[in-house]
């Protein structure tokens, strides 16, 4: 069968992965950040995300005390909020941008939609001083941390430090989010050859290579980190600091108009609503886009038709059913 071919291509890929490194127990369905250091720093790490988990969950982080990293990044939501654009933040008003899950970050190059920032460090600052978001006032956050003599000894234990910066915030966090990381889901099982899939999710995998879908979600993570223009809008407001003209607002290249980061497909199904405004309540809204009811705009990526990918009711309904398994 097709599928057999596939996994087999699969299955190289990984193994070509596993002989990349010197650990012989390494496998990407169990990788965890805090592993990754060598075993005289994991102590440290440990420490480090330990105080990062209690920051994400500080509301004290944010200008009025009312909203922290988990307000809109749910544990039991797949670490979103499952709307199309949050009002959770510190102002009340309606978000520009949907937000994402962060599980499995570590693994991502690139982040927010716009890819305007470069690691998990930088990502933090965002939310943290957005005026809409959390609000903070970074000079004011760094004096509260120093006078909390709980959060005086934990980020000594973790950093060695009497004084506490930004930074060290930073680090922390960014510590606490890689360790965000699931995996075991029926695909991945799949590849490994511990699960069988039914004939509809076969014909959905082979749905899902056949119309290209995975030329841009892309194995392992279900995504190239990459952006592109998939004709979701035709004009392209400079309002509020350029958000809706994509990758073009970081690297002023005309071609990247509209570009938006391609989302990993890990746990979709869990973390609708989808794309970079939330606009679509479910997958076959998104797929009902692909197959035609994208703009045909100048900047559209080259790898889409402008017609949209051909795809009958019937093999959208198998698509999700291989989506729902990843």
């Amino acid at each position: 069968m097709r599928y057999d071919l596939a996994v087999f291509f699969l299955v190289i890929f990984f193994v070509l992965e596993a002989d990349s490194t010197s650990n012989k127990e390494y496998n990407w369905l169990r990788f965890n950040y805090l592993e990754t250091e060598k075993s005289s720093t994991k102590a440290v790490n440990r420490k480090k995300a330990e105080l990062g988990k209690m920051l994400f969950f500080d509301k004290n982080l944010s200008a009025d005390s009312t909203v922290s990293c988990e307000t809109c990044h749910q544990p039991n939501l797949y670490f979103t909020d499952g709307v199309s654009l949050s009002t959770l933040g510190v102002s009340g008003k309606k978000l520009k941008r949907h937000t994402p899950s962060v599980i499995n970050m570590a693994f991502h190059n690139g982040f927010f939609w716009d890819g305007g920032a470069k690691n998990l460090e930088s990502l933090i600052l965002g939310p943290l001083t957005d005026e809409d978001e959390m609000g903070m006032n970074l000079k004011v956050l760094e004096a509260n941390l120093n006078e909390d003599l709980n959060y005086q000894k934990k980020f000594n234990l973790a950093f060695g430090i009497d004084t506490i910066r930004i930074a060290h915030l930073q680090k922390a966090l960014a510590a606490y989010m890689g360790t965000l990381q699931m995996s075991g889901t029926k695909f991945d099982q799949f590849l490994i050859g511990e699960s069988e899939l039914t004939s509809t999710e076969i014909k959905g995998f082979n749905l899902f290579v056949d119309k290209k879908c995975i030329s841009c979600h892309q194995l392992p993570m279900m995504s190239d980190f990459s952006y592109h223009n998939t004709g979701l809008d035709s004009v392209y407001s400079e309002a509020f600091e350029r958000l809706a003209m994509g990758r073009f607002r970081i690297t002023r290249d005309s071609s990247l108009i509209g570009a938006f980061k391609t989302p990993s497909l890990k746990f979709v199904s869990n973390t609708a609503p989808y794309m970079h405004d939330g606009r679509f309540e479910n997958l076959m809204g998104v797929l009902n886009h692909y197959s035609g009811d994208l703009y045909d705009n100048p900047y559209l990526d080259r790898k889409l038709d402008p017609q949209g990918i051909n795809m009958s009711t019937e093999e959208k309904k198998a698509i999700i059913e291989f989506l729902q398994i990843l």
